[in-house]
């Protein structure tokens, strides 16, 4: 466990944030800001300078180093969430205006991408 701990830390000296993906949401932590990282009571536990940071290792995808902060995947919404986003203008690819997607596909909505599964 220690190897590990000293290989991580020698890999992240050539980055500048920490992220954390749980639950398909992307967390970026500056590395300058952090202070500890522990593992306790199913969590991951991320003390910064700027407060605590905790994940729960159950629905914790990934952890990696980057140069800057991701700018992947902030979150994914779910059917519920979602009822309403058809509501304004809808287009497809084509630039064709439609009311609502008839199949799986991307979509232009109120100016956004929108992909439906």
């Amino acid at each position: 466990m220690a190897l590990l701990a000293i290989g991580m830390t020698a890999y992240a000296e050539d980055y500048k944030c920490l992220t954390v993906v749980c639950n398909s949401t992307e967390k970026s932590i500056e590395l300058a800001t952090i202070q500890k990282i522990t593992f306790e009571n199913g969590q991951v536990v991320v003390a910064t300078s700027n407060g605590n940071e905790s994940f729960e290792l159950t629905k914790m995808e990934r952890m990696f180093f980057s140069e800057t902060p991701t700018s992947g995947v902030k979150s994914i919404e779910t059917e519920a969430a979602s009822r309403n986003m058809f509501e304004g203008k809808c287009y497809d690819l084509s630039g064709r205006q439609i009311t609502k997607p008839q199949q799986k596909g991307i979509y232009i909505v109120n100016g956004k991408k929108v992909v439906t599964l």
